[in-house]
């Protein structure tokens, strides 16, 4: 098969994840809990390494790649530059937007998480931590934390498929028309 198309092929599922993980991350962002009613959200989670390892595949022998990190000028702009060859820029801002607030993303889950995690224990909504109730909850208030665990992760999904999208971007055909024979 054409590595090309394969690219592409792989370019695509990325886009697409990012689109179903930005989706999922606004409807988190507004306190809705969509675990239950669509449970294969969470295989956006396992979709990230469907595009992530063929991505990293790809830069591993990448020459450019090899040289700069041989070099002593660590230039972050030539690394960015290497990794998104062949996307737009704004594809690059994209992606490097979303790298920045997946960390802010997961700063901010991490602090609102209460010490523990949401879960349903003899029948209650509490907050969990190892066994340990450190809570109960409300039933609004135990959805509003599972929107809020679903945030965590698709802060993370929106990342590493735009960063995939972004690496994996096609090669720009180049229109030889002009050279052709009649």
């Amino acid at each position: 098969m054409n590595s090309q198309i394969t690219k592409t092929t792989f370019c695509i599922l990325a886009g697409l994840g990012l689109i179903l993980g930005l989706t999922v991350h606004i409807i988190s962002l507004l306190g809705i809990y969509i675990g239950d009613s669509i449970p294969f959200v969470w295989m956006l989670h396992l979709g990230i390494f469907v595009v992530w390892v063929p991505a990293v595949l790809l830069l591993k022998d990448n020459p450019e790649l090899q040289q700069l990190n041989a070099s002593k000028n660590k230039n972050p702009l030539k690394f960015y530059g290497i990794l998104f060859k062949n996307a737009p820029k704004p594809v690059m801002v994209i992606s490097l937007f979303f790298f920045a607030y997946a960390m802010i993303n997961f700063f901010l889950f991490m602090q609102s998480g209460g010490g523990g995690v949401p879960s349903i224990i003899d029948g209650k909504y509490v907050i969990n931590n190892h066994g340990n109730i450190i809570k109960e909850l409300t039933e609004a208030e135990f959805f509003k934390m599972k929107a809020n665990e679903i945030r965590g992760f698709s802060g993370h999904w929106i990342a590493f498929y735009s960063l995939s999208m972004g690496i994996l971007w096609p090669k720009a055909q180049v229109n030889n028309s002009s050279n052709k024979v009649a």
